[in-house]
C-alpha cells in the first residue's frame, strides 16, 4: 500500500505546488485554501487510505490504492495552469524527496502521505527563506540599474484599471519616443526586477512600470526600488479589503507613489483621489466630470478631448466600455502637457488595444459575448453591466461576483444587485459559497437566476438558454482562479 500511497502523494504535488503559486508563494493564503478545502480534497482519500494501509486484504489495498490514483488524477482540471519555472522544479525534487523520506515512517507515513498538502509546509517554509535570500539579490541588482537609468520613469498604480492604463499610456508615448513597458500584470518587486534585470532598458527614453498592493507597505518596497518620475493613480477602490481592512489604508497606500514624482496625474472621477489632500507643484488630473482634462461627446470609442473646459481634438478609438477611453485619458493629459503634437494620434489611437479578456467583444454569428473575465470590480462590472444593457436581446450574465470585499461586501453587492437587474435578463452565478451573497441580493428582484458549480457547467447552462434564440449577448464577468473556489452547495 506505501507504493500506492507514494504515486498518490507524487501526483498531488500539482495541486499542491498550483495553489501555492497561485497564493504568489504566501503560507497563509496556501492554508486557507486547503482548510478550506479540506472536506472536498481529504474526507474520502483519508478512509481509503487508511483501510487499505490498515488491511492485510490484498484485494482492499489495490481497491484503496487505485481509488486513490484514480481520484487525484481530477486534480489536473485546475483553471490556472501550473507554471514549472526554475522555483517550482526545485520545489518538485524537494517535495519527492520528502514524499519519499516520509514513506520510510513506520504508523505515521499513511497520515504524512495522505495529508501531504499539510505535512509538507515546513519544507514549503524552508525553501521560502531560502528563495527569498536569492530574489533579495536579483531585486538589489534591478534597482542598481534603475539607478543608472537616464530616461523617464513613468509608475502606475491603483486598486484596477492600472494595467490597462500601462499598456495604453505606453501605446501613446511610442508614437513620439521609444517606450518599454512591463508585461501583463508584472507589479510586485520580484516580477518587476525579473523584467527591469532581462531587459536593455537604456534603449528606451520611457520606462512604464505598474506596481501592485495587496497588503499595506506593498507600494514602500517598491518605491525602495524605484521612485517614479511620472506617477500616475488610476482609480482607488475596494480590492483586497481583506488585507487592507479599510478604505482609508488603501488610499495611504496608492497615493504614496505621488511624493516624489515630478509630474502627478490623477483621476479626479474617483472621490478619494480628488479629495486627497495632496500638495504638488504639478497635477495633471482627468476624468468625465472632473479634473483638467475631460472626455465628452462620447459615441462607442469616439469622443472629444477637452482641457479647462475648451476643446483640444476629437479621437476616433476602437476601445469598448467608457472606462477604457477613462484609462486612455491619462496618457492624453501627459501628452498635452508636454507639447506633444495631437494630430498624430488620430490615426495611431485606432489601433491602440488593452490586453485580452478586458471587455473584450466577440462576435459568433448572431451571437455577441463580452469577456470581462480577466477580474473584476464596482466600477468595471457596472460599465460592464452599461454595456450589455444596450443590447436589444436576450442578455445573460456570467460571473461569480466580486471577491475580497471585506466588511463592504454588503454593501457593495446592494448596488451591484440594482445594476445586474436593469441590464440583464438572466443571471448565472458561479461558485456557491462565493456568490451567496450576491444571489440573496438578486433573489429580491424576483429576476431569471441560476446558480452553477463551475464556469463550465454555467456556460453549458448559457448554451442551453440561447437555444432557437435569433441573437443573444452574453457577459463573462470575471473568472475566479482555483485558489478562491471554496464552499459547499447552499
Amino acid at each position: 500500500m506505501v507504493y500506492f500511497l507514494i504515486a498518490y502523494s507524487i501526483i498531488k504535488l500539482y495541486l499542491i505546488l498550483d495553489i501555492y503559486q497561485q497564493s504568489h508563494y504566501h503560507i497563509r493564503d496556501y492554508f486557507k485554501f486547503f482548510i478550506n478545502n479540506f472536506v472536498f480534497n481529504d474526507a474520502c482519500v483519508l478512509i481509503a487510505g487508511i483501510l487499505g494501509a490498515y488491511s492485510d486484504n490484498i484485494w482492499l489495498i489495490i481497491f484503496s490504492g487505485s481509488y486513490l490514483i484514480l481520484y487525484c488524477l481530477f486534480y489536473f482540471q485546475l483553471k490556472v495552469k501550473l507554471v514549472f519555472s526554475k522555483r517550482i522544479i526545485k520545489l518538485i525534487s524537494l517535495s519527492i524527496l520528502y514524499i519519499i523520506a516520509v514513506s520510510f515512517i513506520p504508523y505515521a507515513n499513511p497520515y504524512l502521505l495522505l495529508l501531504i498538502e499539510f505535512s509538507i509546509v515546513p519544507i514549503l517554509y524552508l525553501e521560502g527563506l531560502v528563495s527569498n535570500l536569492i530574489n533579495r539579490k536579483y531585486i538589489i541588482s534591478a534597482k542598481d540599474k534603475l539607478d543608472k537609468y537616464k530616461g523617464i520613469k513613468v509608475v502606475i498604480t491603483g486598486s484596477y484599471g492600472k494595467t490597462s492604463t500601462k499598456l495604453l499610456f505606453n501605446q501613446l508615448l511610442n508614437v513620439y519616443h521609444s517606450s518599454i513597458q512591463t508585461p501583463k500584470s508584472y507589479n510586485t518587486p520580484l516580477g518587476i526586477s525579473k523584467f527591469i534585470n532581462n531587459e536593455y532598458i537604456d534603449m528606451y527614453r520611457y520606462l512604464v512600470l505598474e506596481y501592485g498592493a495587496s497588503q499595506k507597505n506593498d507600494i514602500k518596497r517598491l518605491l525602495d526600488i524605484s521612485k517614479p518620475d511620472v506617477a500616475i493613480v488610476t482609480e482607488i477602490g475596494f480590492m483586497h479589503m481583506n488585507s487592507f481592512k479599510t478604505i482609508e489604508n488603501v488610499i495611504e497606500e496608492k497615493m504614496l507613489i505621488t511624493k516624489n514624482a515630478s509630474v502627478v496625474i490623477l483621476n479626479y472621477d474617483n472621490d478619494y483621489i480628488r479629495n486627497y489632500p495632496l500638495k504638488h507643484s504639478c497635477i495633471l488630473s482627468y476624468g468625465f466630470f472632473h479634473g483638467d482634462y475631460n472626455a465628452r461627446n462620447i459615441n462607442g470609442g469616439a469622443f472629444d478631448l477637452y482641457y479647462k473646459n475648451e476643446f483640444v481634438i476629437r479621437l476616433e478609438s476602437n476601445l469598448v466600455g467608457k472606462h477604457q477611453i477613462l484609462n486612455l485619458l491619462a496618457g492624453l493629459s501627459y501628452a498635452h502637457y508636454k507639447g506633444f503634437n495631437l494630430e498624430r494620434l488620430k490615426n495611431a489611437v485606432k489601433l491602440f488595444k488593452v490586453e485580452a479578456n478586458r471587455l473584450e467583444l466577440k462576435k459568433y454569428g448572431n451571437r455577441h459575448v463580452l469577456d470581462d473575465s480577466f477580474n473584476s470590480n464596482l466600477k468595471g462590472f457596472v460599465e460592464a453591466l452599461r454595456v450589455l444593457g444596450e443590447y436589444k436581446c436576450k442578455r445573460i450574465l456570467i460571473t461569480p461576483g466580486i471577491v475580497e470585499l471585506g466588511k463592504y461586501q454588503n454593501e457593495i453587492y446592494n448596488e451591484l444587485a440594482l445594476h445586474i437587474a436593469k441590464n440583464v435578463d438572466v443571471a448565472i452565478l458561479v461558485g456557491y459559497k462565493e456568490c451567496k451573497s450576491l444571489y440573496e441580493k438578486l433573489k429580491k428582484y424576483n429576476m431569471e437566476l441560476y446558480v452553477a458549480q463551475s464556469f463550465i457547467e454555467g456556460y453549458s447552462l448559457y448554451l442551453s438558454i440561447i437555444k432557437g434564440l435569433d441573437s443573444s449577448a452574453l457577459l463573462i464577468e470575471n473568472d475566479l482562479p482555483d485558489i478562491y473556489k471554496r464552499g459547499l452547495k447552499f
